[in-house]
């Protein structure tokens, strides 16, 4: 997590310790939760497309870059 405060600090200069800290206390519980979201078995997959769930199959990296953008929008770099 230091090595992330510290990309932030150094890429985002404008950004105050409590945005940093704010960063990582959202990003971090999130990229813990997203393995779930980009392995989906066989079995999972036919119960979807049976409940005619509209589901979108992402990678980790398109997960992990949306929430990244996200979080950093609006901070000047």
């Amino acid at each position: 997590m230091r090595m992330v405060a510290g990309c932030l600090e150094k890429f985002f200069p404008y950004m105050t310790e409590g945005d940093r800290q704010g960063f990582i206390y959202a990003f971090f519980p999130f990229l813990f939760g997203v393995y779930p979201y980009t392995v989906v078995t066989d079995r999972q997959k036919e119960a979807m497309e049976q409940a005619c769930v509209n589901y979108v199959f992402l990678s980790i990296y398109e997960i992990i870059k949306s929430i990244t953008v996200r979080l950093l929008q609006g901070f000047k770099i």
